[in-house]
């Protein structure tokens, strides 16, 4: 039994493991984005007036052209396809006739915001950035080159060709997005000493991105946009996360003059301000893309990739703020959740085009509603308290329940010696719960994934307890009671059955912590630096009710006569059994592995 409890774990570890694989970047998309806006920042300062003033860049650039020609072709079918390819088309060709700086960027412009559009890229940081951990960072892994203040004059510079990026360029800065510093960072650069970074987590990566990306502007024009953010809020209003990090400033100025500039350099230094007034929409701004990616699959007869869309729609974007949002309004969480349900089974049943586009839009203005109510304001602390407790006393009373009445169970046959074969599930799983948290904050945990992980788990405890269920209600007759009172206690409560006992702790146990994680971490983006506060006491208090309950349930469970107490307790095994199996189901309903209906 002991190998069955390590190939349990063996097997968390590594479904685990495949829902991070399942998180991986559009890396094709990624890099066809990169290299268009390496050509906007670096072609005008290989072309001026018609004329080559840097051969060495301006070859560089043609072949960037032709790399992005070739994966162009490589996209997957989307409705602005069609655009993309002209327009790069156009910029091949620009390049080619040494066309002015200038249009060159405004082009390569136009092709970053449809390729975003067009396939609903994750352009933005899914937690806030790290800017204090981003100078460390920057310190051990980028000073070498680019030197202790970013001004491109590390000790190895002078070996390197072309030469590190000095990031206090102004010009440089104008035309770069933190979006683009990001996907170099990741993806590296092809041809320079530039590296892709993928031993750093992706909330790293972003935070270099943010670090570097606001090194330009000097402090009075980062100090006016604070003034400008706090003072005039119409203008603050404008901002989002999305046009933060995909907008260069040479763009936001066009359009908002000097005012647009002063945003820009306080935001890019100090993303908390947007982040945190911001960050509930995220995930549904993430939705509402997906659904319109969704719609156009289905539009092109790829009922396969919409309903994949769909899911992804739900899993990565509404469900991570499914909970603070029932605590604003649990109806339209209730509208928002049926309506993406109908969603995904008319893209399975086939239904009209026009049917489906009507859910969409009805979603679609849902979800706009969602996002002005949570992002009014972040989560007061007491709202953060309650939720942080509904949260651990939700997920963690199944579990508790499965273990108080198998530790009565042991206590009243007189086998207190199993109660340590508990522990050791339930320590298990503690230590794994501590894991997934860990893993969690290096690599995202994608929503198929996750269900998976949910329901596989969720099923398995269901056959387990209905097992322990038969065997209790097996010795409820008299003859077979009798036989066991008197000389089967010690064999049928050998080792193997303890060890059985402890899986199903592990089981248990394993589920809840893995599923309270991944809610706590959406909590914990939707609260102030007080609210995180709050989130603490709300978990230590649930955790004290729950180890009350647990006491009440051994305390008195232990007082039934033994022959009532295993008719009790078979019962309650079957019903949690028939609750365990119905999340599973559920579960795996909603990662669209088994169909809503039959």
């Amino acid at each position: 039994m002991m190998k069955s409890v390590t190939a349990c774990l063996i097997f968390f570890v590594s479904l685990f493991s495949a829902a991070t694989a399942l998180a991986q970047p559009e890396s094709s998309l990624q890099r066809l984005q990169q290299m268009v806006d390496y050509i906007a920042v670096d072609y005008p300062g290989a072309v001026s007036n018609g004329k080559i003033v840097n051969l060495v860049e301006y070859e560089e650039m043609q072949d960037f052209a032709n790399t992005i020609t070739e994966l162009v072709e490589k996209l997957p079918p989307a409705e602005g396809l069609s655009a993309i390819r002209t327009k790069i088309a156009e910029l091949k060709t620009g390049i080619e006739k040494q066309s002015d700086g200038a249009a060159i960027t405004a082009l390569a412009a136009q092709i970053r915001r449809q390729l975003i559009d067009s396939y609903a890229l994750a352009v933005t940081p899914s937690r806030l950035p790290d800017l204090s951990e981003a100078k460390t960072l920057f310190a051990e892994n980028c000073s070498r080159c680019h030197g202790a203040a970013g001004l491109g004059d590390g000790p190895m510079a002078r070996d390197i060709n072309p030469k590190p990026t000095n990031f206090h360029d102004l010009d440089r800065y104008r035309q770069r997005t933190l979006f683009g510093l990001y996907s170099t960072i990741t993806l590296g650069v092809e041809g320079t000493a530039m590296k892709a970074f993928t031993q750093l987590t992706e909330d790293q990566r972003w935070a270099l991105a943010f670090h570097v990306g606001s090194m330009a502007p000097a402090e009075p024009l980062k100090q006016a946009g604070q003034t400008v953010w706090v003072q005039q809020p119409e203008q603050a209003k404008k901002w989002s996360l999305a046009r933060l990090t995909t907008r260069t400033p040479a763009e936001i100025e066009a359009e908002e003059g000097k005012v647009g500039a002063q945003l820009m350099a306080w935001l890019r230094s100090h993303p908390a301000d947007l982040f945190e007034q911001k960050s509930s929409s995220v995930a549904l701004q993430f939705s509402r893309s997906k659904l319109r990616a969704a719609v156009e699959a289905f539009a092109n007869s790829d009922s396969k990739q919409a309903h994949e869309l769909a899911v992804t729609a739900y899993l990565e974007g509404f469900e991570l703020v499914e909970g603070n949002l029932d605590a604003v309004d649990r109806v339209l969480r209730l509208n928002i959740e049926h309506d993406m349900t109908a969603f995904r089974q008319a893209i399975k049943k086939r239904q009209s085009l026009s049917d489906l586009k009507a859910l969409q839009t009805r979603i679609d203005a849902e979800m706009e509603l969602a996002a002005n109510k949570l992002s009014t304001t972040l989560l007061s602390p007491t709202t953060a308290f309650a939720s942080a407790l509904i949260i651990v006393l939700r997920e963690g009373l199944e579990a508790i329940l499965v273990i108080a009445a198998l530790a009565a169970f042991l206590v009243k046959t007189g086998r207190r010696d199993g109660l340590r074969y508990l522990s050791y599930g339930v320590a298990l799983a503690f230590a794994l719960g501590g894991l997934t948290w860990w893993l969690s904050t290096l690599l995202e945990i994608t929503g198929a994934g996750r269900e998976m992980t949910e329901g596989v788990a969720a099923l398995f405890a269901a056959l387990m307890l209905f097992y322990v269920g038969f065997w209790m209600n097996s010795k409820t007759s008299a003859a077979q009671w009798k036989a066991f009172i008197q000389d089967n206690i010690q064999r049928a409560l050998g080792s193997g059955a303890l060890w059985g006992l402890s899986l199903l702790a592990f089981i248990a146990v394993y589920r809840e912590i893995f599923e309270s994680v991944l809610f706590y971490q959406a909590l914990w983006l939707q609260t102030s630096e007080q609210g995180h506060s709050m989130i603490f006491s709300g978990l230590i208090v649930a955790m004290a009710v729950l180890v009350l309950l647990a006491w009440l349930i051994l305390r008195f469970s232990t007082r039934l006569p033994l022959r009532q107490f295993f008719s009790v307790t078979a019962v309650f095994m079957f019903v949690l059994a028939v609750v365990f199996a119905g999340k599973g189901v559920a579960a795996l309903q909603e990662a669209g592995k088994i169909p809503v209906d039959l």
